[in-house]
């Protein structure tokens, strides 16, 4: 009786693994959106990603509006969901410069929907527009006109040497240039490590927030297991043993 017992619970063990690996739909992802994360500058047109997905889903729409308002403009959408990919792509070009909100809806077919943002992204395509330097003028030499000779006549002068005044330093330009070169380049690398860093940090909510999920759905797994086991146990008692 103990044997045909294991037996049953080993083969009803095998029957939920092999439920659960043919039907992936039970873990699904979180919708949001995972690019641009916020405080990034945006230039052209840029690609937004994310996940857009729903048991009842219908379809999802992407729109943005100025930082502070609720002036929401379309940007695009789809009635298919998406996972970890591209939700559409946006023409910055078409908006003024400045912080903007951007909002990913996905909405069931009830009508009803979920609401994602990404706050404070910034458009920047006004690039600042550069001074041309002006040419050097060549200082025209002037040519000596030859004279008649004359009869000079020959004095005897004391050779006093005169002073040499000391050189000056002359500040080069090129290398006042090369400072602030080296000095943009620095600008420029640490606003890529701040950007890197902010990515990071996304990346890592991200896998917190489904480290999470997976974890909560372990522990229904092994209480619905157990549940299912009490309840065989009974009815294999009750009823086969009787």
């Amino acid at each position: 009786m103990r044997l045909q017992r294991n037996i049953f619970f080993i083969i009803l063990i095998a029957a939920l693994s092999l439920w659960f690996i043919f039907n992936p739909g039970l873990i699904r992802a979180q919708s949001g959106i995972t690019y641009p994360p916020e405080t990034e500058v945006l230039r052209g047109s840029v690609q937004i990603k994310g996940t857009a997905v729903h048991p009842d889903f219908w379809k999802y729409e992407l729109a943005a509006a100025p930082q502070g308002t609720e002036n929401w403009f379309y940007i695009t959408g789809a009635e298919s969901p998406i996972e970890n990919g591209v939700l559409g792509v946006w023409d910055t070009r078409t908006v003024p410069d400045g912080p903007y909100t951007i909002r990913l809806r996905v909405v069931r077919r009830d009508g009803n929907y979920d609401e994602y943002f990404v706050r404070n992204v910034i458009v920047a395509n006004t690039a600042p527009v550069a001074t041309p330097t002006p040419a050097a003028t060549p200082t025209p030499t002037a040519t000596p006109t030859p004279k008649p000779p004359t009869a000079t006549p020959v004095q005897l002068t004391p050779n006093i040497p005169t002073p040499t005044p000391a050189p000056t330093n002359t500040p080069v330009a090129g290398a006042a240039a090369a400072g602030q070169d080296e000095n943009g380049g620095d600008d420029d690398s640490t606003s890529s490590k701040a950007s890197e860093l902010i990515n990071l940090l996304g990346m890592m909510k991200n896998a917190f927030v489904k480290g999470a999920l997976y974890v909560i759905l372990v522990f229904l797994a092994v209480g619905f297991f157990f549940a299912i086991k009490n309840l065989l146990t009974w009815l294999y008692v009750r009823f086969i043993l009787r």
